[in-house]
């Protein structure tokens, strides 16, 4: 018996060690003091400005954001630059519903000695509505500020390095395409080609730095400078979901750039409690020593040259890259290597037969962790609808991805011992790595950032497993647990992605990580072959699902909230004010501590009554109708030609209001086109089977209204809906004060939020 564990334990201290030094890029750099040198970034220098630029909530429009746009222009100054503020009206990209905003971006310039083109270093300095922000985006405006004084006291960089704090990003990204549409491209170095973007973002309040997208090629260099955790799979994911940052839109433009962010903490994002006093300092060091790494590298480079498309990843410290295009041929040169294996071992104890079998089968563990992933948050969220309310971003994560991992880890070791019946460890671990390699070429073609997770795997555990077959006999205890040694790659690679990607997709998406952890989790099972009995396994089996749904259970109920760590609460406030109706609404249930007893009718949607509310079924209550400023119209006027008519309207908001959207029935007209402060807009519908199936938003409505033209084909007057949203709920009509260990549900949901609606017929 002994004789069987020597190796067994020498490889699990080798994996061990291994999973430690994969994780080590994870920690986060401690900050440093005010004292810090001066060619150091300081962390504390950094936080010290927050009081200026994240103590209350600024949106963009806002008199706060107006104080934070003086405070950085400020400072600028004090470094010896020269900013300008830039103002304009800039529609976004998006089709449904359009978004136009007045914003205003604060720049700066840091000249280079020869430059061959430039740095722009940007972060958003507006926040949500009911955020101060300190995390999104505070943090990194004000790292930018100690980047800047950083560059200004050492030597000058060969490139122009460029500030831009956008304004308007949580509202449509309205800043980085004003500042796209009025780049002139009248300067050498504001050709798009030679401009590299270093994007700064906060989803969270903690955890380590990721540079998560590259946009464009020939990037690596300064991701390796920036010390940043990489990934190309995450930029592959992050190209396939909705979600978008100004690089987005400076991508589109034909820039290439990087995005840096730190997602730990999520439960905080877009809410009250995004604040200073929970911001992570470590985590702005962290960042400001990558963005800075990242900035002095390009600053130093021919921005004129590119490179390759490339996979890069993460792995003990640096950042390994090879060509993109090397994806396919390597995941089909790992996908010829199984039946090669297999024709090469058959004669030293490999059964085809049985790894065939382990591979079939194998993708139902894949399944079953999705399952356990899927069924889990369905629960959860059951049990704890104030889950449902943060969207799986609960405060404490770690003890339910426990749980998930204790259920996967029994449903593995199940089928392990299933496929053992007929199988040898070798043939097993055959299997499995036969599954990474269709994965890989799999990878390769729809998802090529992140082929190498499974090709690296494939082609060095296959590696392994022929020297084992060839210089083993096949009654040796080294042969039995030479699977667990394949497993190094797949530590060392997965690991990392599989504890990047819990804080970011949070609680309800708990499934794609578990899948990860299950391919992780199935090249360590031979480990299990020194065990001394399958009773013992058994055992070690029901112990292990009872402390997995025990930690689920006991961890849901005795899940509790606190002032640091708030429990998320949801209520809005409507006022239709061609009725004098008013409602209380919520994406929670009757539950709600405060909250729950103002719900009183049915759940409902309500589309056609407050268009900007989408078709989410709320629940709701009667409310008391409050004297609130509705929106107005003013100068209207009507001409027709041809048949078509030409609607002039000047459109004015409360003056609390952060936004104004614009919703037309056009159930008898046929909307051709139209204009907002001077921005065309398209007809593209919101609602295809709804009445109000046209809309625009307008983020920061000026004060003294916005100009809208709008020509359309019809019978009789245009029916325009127009809904305002501010921040806060009325005074005097019975609002429920929030005890201390509650917070408005995260923004962008009716959470603290008052909607008025007027109807108007031109």
């Amino acid at each position: 018996m002994l004789r069987r564990r020597v190796p067994a334990l020498a490889a699990f201290l080798l994996l061990l060690l291994t999973g430690i030094a994969a994780m080590l890029p994870l920690r986060i750099s401690e900050p440093r003091p005010a004292s810090a040198p001066n060619g150091d970034f300081s962390a504390a220098r950094a936080v010290a400005q927050l009081d200026h630029i994240a103590k209350v909530p600024h949106p963009a429009g806002s008199a706060a954001q107006s104080d934070v746009r003086e405070y950085l222009v400020g400072e600028l100054r004090k470094l010896g630059l020269r900013p300008e503020v830039q103002t304009r009206v800039a529609p976004s990209d998006a089709d449904s519903p359009a978004v136009v905003g007045s914003v205003s971006n604060v720049h700066a310039t840091i000249p280079g000695k020869q430059p061959t083109g430039r740095v722009l270093v940007v972060a958003h300095y507006d926040s949500v509505p009911i955020a101060p922000g300190a995390g999104d985006d505070g943090s990194n405006v004000a790292a930018i500020l100690e980047i800047a004084r950083v560059l200004k006291a050492g030597p000058q960089l060969r490139n122009d390095v460029e500030l831009l704090f956008t304004d308007g990003e949580e509202q449509g990204l309205l800043g980085a395409q004003a500042f796209v549409d009025g780049e002139t491209g009248s300067r050498p170095t504001a050709d798009p080609q030679q401009t590299v973007v270093v994007n700064m973002e906060g989803r969270g309040a903690s955890g380590p730095v990721v540079m998560f997208q590259m946009a464009g090629t020939g990037l690596t260099s300064a991701v390796r400078a920036s010390g940043a955790v990489t990934t190309s799979f995450s930029a592959a994911i992050y190209e396939k979901l909705p979600n978008d940052t100004d690089l987005t839109v400076f991508d589109e433009a034909g820039m290439r750039g990087l995005n840096f962010a730190f997602m730990g903490g999520s439960a905080h994002y877009h809410t009250a409690h995004d604040s200073i006093s929970r911001l992570d300092a470590a985590s702005v060091q962290d960042m400001g020593d990558a963005a800075l790494g990242a900035v002095r590298r390009l600053g130093g480079t021919d921005l004129s040259q590119s490179g390759p498309d490339a996979t890069y990843f993460s792995l003990f410290g640096t950042v390994v890259s090879y060509p993109a295009w090397l994806a396919l041929p390597l995941a089909l040169t790992a996908l010829l290597g199984v039946p090669l294996l297999l024709w090469f071992g058959r004669s030293r104890g490999l059964s085809p037969r049985g790894a065939g079998r382990a591979a079939l089968t194998f993708p139902l563990t894949l399944i079953g962790a999705a399952v356990i992933g899927l069924a889990g948050w369905s629960a959860l969220s059951l049990a704890r609808p104030d889950f449902a309310l943060s969207d799986g971003s609960v405060h404490h994560l770690g003890r339910y991805a426990w749980g998930g991992a204790l259920l996967l880890l029994v449903l593995l070791v199940a089928w392990y011992r299933w496929a053992r019946r007929k199988a040898s460890p070798l043939d097993i671990m055959v299997g499995v790595l036969g599954f990474f390699a269709m994965l890989a070429v799999v990878c390769a073609v729809l998802l090529p950032g992140g082929a190498y997770l499974f090709t690296w795997p494939a082609l060095i555990g296959l590696a392994v497993l022929a020297v084992t077959l060839r210089f083993t006999p096949a009654d040796s205890p080294w042969r039995a647990v030479a699977g667990a040694v394949t497993a190094l790659p797949v530590v060392a690679l997965v690991l990392p992605v599989v504890l990047l990607l819990l804080p970011a997709l949070g609680l309800s998406l708990i499934a794609a990580p578990l899948v990860l952890a299950a391919l992780l989790a199935a090249v360590l099972l031979s480990l299990l072959e020194p065990l001394p009995s399958c009773r013992a396994l058994t055992v070690g089996m029901l112990a292990t699902a009872v402390a997995g749904a025990g930690t689920l259970v006991v961890g849901t109920a005795l899940d509790s909230y606190s002032a640091d760590e708030p429990r998320p609460v949801s209520l809005g406030y409507v006022l239709e004010s061609d009725t004098g109706k008013a409602t209380w609404v919520s994406d929670g249930d009757t539950s709600q501590p405060a909250v729950g007893k103002l719900l009183t009718g049915e759940p409902a949607r309500f589309e056609d009554r407050v268009p900007a509310l989408d078709d989410a079924v709320l629940a709701n209550g009667a409310a008391k109708a409050a004297p609130l400023d509705t929106p107005r119209t003013k100068n209207a006027s009507a001409t027709e030609a041809g048949g078509v008519r030409t609607i002039r309207v000047r459109i004015q908001a409360p003056a609390d209001a952060h936004t104004i959207d614009v919703h037309a029935d056009t159930r008898a007209h046929q909307i051709l086109d139209a204009t907002v402060e001077g921005a065309k807009l398209t007809g593209s519908p919101k609602h295809p089977q709804g009445a109000w199936n046209w809309s625009f938003g307008y983020a920061a409505p000026p004060a003294d209204g916005i100009d809208v033209v709008i020509r359309t084909r019809g019978q009789g007057p245009l029916p325009l809906r127009v809904v305002s949203t501010a921040a806060g709920l009325p005074d005097g009509v019975g609002a429920p004060t929030l005890a201390a260990d509650q917070s408005w549900a995260s923004w962008p949901s009716v959470a603290g939020q008052t909607f008025v609606v007027r109807t108007f017929r031109l």
